[in-house]
């Protein structure tokens, strides 16, 4: 793997050690790996599994797997398998002219952090691969090492869940470099589902004489992801959309359009819907609309720190269709109705999100409003109640409920008792950092859980450099921290093969 794009070897000038990490990460960010569009990525690697004379494998899902065998004298100590995935999530400014599944993603500094021009840095998680090859091609002693690279973790997991067991991962230990926070081991994870709502809308017959149409546009909120800044209170596009609405509800507007979100683990940044309002109710709709959007500005001026923009647009009737006005309110209070955000913190463990979900995409096709709701939780029976409530949402509303196919998984249930790689880790770690690691379990979900699930008796723990606002265009990566989380990886491979 080369990088070629200028910029990219501009800032891979600027960038301190470990240069092979960063040149790694660099020249997967030239390579397109939106979840779904994996060929590119997995045919370079497997392409540097040759170059580099390490084993390499692909199971039948796409995953690869590289092997490497412990430095003389060390062949028959534990093997540990290193774990990140492939793919990214592809979100943009507004605007911006630019091309995930053909555009190279250009890098900058930004005072000492690795960000990109006006997109995801796709960091998350591409350093963590980075990290892996970096680890294979650098000479140190260690025992038996292996890599696997995962697809499509941003969408369906795919890749973990259907990870071959036969004649595959041989480690028995594992170390996720998909966390986000340097100068911390994590030890568990949330499990999580994403479940579809569809319910059955009504349109008018023929759109009415002496109505003009509204077009709404909000934009520029913070996003992010749903397992890492949900317990932030940062505002949800749809939520705030449909409260201006309702809100103007007393007009009698018609929805004719409505499309919120962009990914089930992100929360949503931007909405777009278009209405239809009697010619004699226009100004009061346009007033009702400010009046709650700047009531909602004042409840999140704390948070939502970026710049919301709300787009309001009186035109001429374009659209073909609108639902009636008891259907528009259906869809409103439907919406309204389905609880986001935190919906409980852990008894245990002090600041831990146990549970929470988010209403992530919302969108009206023809005669079905369809609304996206991905959930999280450390424990099962929260999952469990969870599901059941929006089943019973669904049951009182009339609508559909439907179990996405794989995609439900588990939780990573901590093993804090006879760990050895959590001790050995521990010992590469005070040896890094010179102190005692944080350790923790995250809210986001990782793959680990559902490899370990395949197989059994399998340890894992997360490491990874300090990332902020993934899946967003604020997405950075803390420059200083890859050297740090770095080294406590090779140190950790160093000390259990002793």
């Amino acid at each position: 793997m080369q990088v070629t794009n200028k910029n990219n070897l501009k800032t891979l000038e600027q960038l301190p050690s470990p240069k092979n990490v960063f040149e790694y990460f660099l020249a997967m960010c030239e390579i397109p790996r939106c979840s779904g569009n994996m060929k590119g990525i997995r045919d370079a690697l497997v392409k540097f599994g040759k170059e580099n004379n390490i084993e390499t494998k692909v199971d039948k899902t796409g995953n690869v797997l590289f092997r490497k065998p412990g430095t003389k004298g060390l062949e028959e100590k534990p093997s540990v398998c290193l774990q990140a995935h492939m793919d990214m999530v592809g979100t943009k400014d507004e605007g911006l002219k630019f091309n995930f599944e053909t555009d190279p993603i250009t890098t900058k500094i930004e005072n000492g952090w690795l960000t990109a021009e006006g997109t995801t840095l796709g960091a998350d998680n591409g350093i963590g691969i980075a990290f892996g090859l970096a680890v294979l091609t650098e000479e140190f002693e260690h025992g038996p090492i292996e890599l696997l690279c995962t697809v499509d973790e941003e969408t369906t997991m795919e890749g973990a869940f259907n990870v071959e067991t036969e004649d595959f991962i041989k480690s028995q230990f594992m170390i996720n470099v998909d966390s986000e926070e340097d100068a911390a081991i994590c030890f568990g994870s949330a499990g999580g589902f994403e479940r579809l709502f569809k319910l059955a809308v009504e349109h008018v017959e023929k759109i009415p004489e002496g109505y003009t149409q509204v077009n709404l546009y909000l934009h520029e909120l913070l996003g992010g992801h749903t397992g890492v800044q949900i317990h932030e209170n940062r505002a949800s596009a749809n939520k705030w959309m449909i409260r201006m609405l309702l809100a103007a509800a007393s007009t009698e507007f018609l929805m004719s359009s409505y499309t919120g979100g962009h990914a089930k683990n992100a929360i949503p940044s931007s909405c777009k819907t278009s209405v239809l309002v009697a010619e004699d109710k226009v100004d009061k709709f346009m007033d009702l609309i400010q009046e709650m959007h700047g009531k909602l500005m004042e409840e999140f001026f704390v948070i939502e720190t970026k710049g919301i923009v709300l787009e309001l647009e009186a035109v001429k009737v374009t659209v073909e269709s609108a639902l009636t006005v008891e259907s528009t309110i259906q869809m409103l209070d439907f919406v309204h109705a389905i609880p986001h955000g935190v919906m409980r913190m852990s008894p245990e463990v002090e600041g831990l999100v146990e549970s929470s979900q988010s209403v992530s995409t919302v969108k009206l096709v023809e005669n079905v409003l369809e609304i996206l709701v991905f959930a999280r939780s450390s424990t099962y029976s929260q999952l469990t109640y969870l599901d059941k409530q929006l089943g019973s949402i669904a049951s009182l509303s009339g609508a559909e409920y439907i179990k996405e196919a794989g995609s439900d998984f588990p939780p990573w249930e901590p093993m804090l008792r006879d760990n050895k790689l959590l001790e050995s880790m521990k010992t590469a770690f005070k040896k890094v950092y010179k102190k005692e690691p944080h350790c923790y379990a995250i809210h986001a979900g990782l793959e680990c859980s559902i490899i370990q699930d395949k197989y059994e008796g399998m340890v894992p723990l997360s490491i990874g450099p300090t990332l902020t606002d993934p899946h967003s265009p604020q997405e950075k990566l803390e420059i200083k921290t890859v050297e740090t989380c770095y080294e406590l990886l090779k140190e950790t491979l160093i000390t259990i093969a002793k």
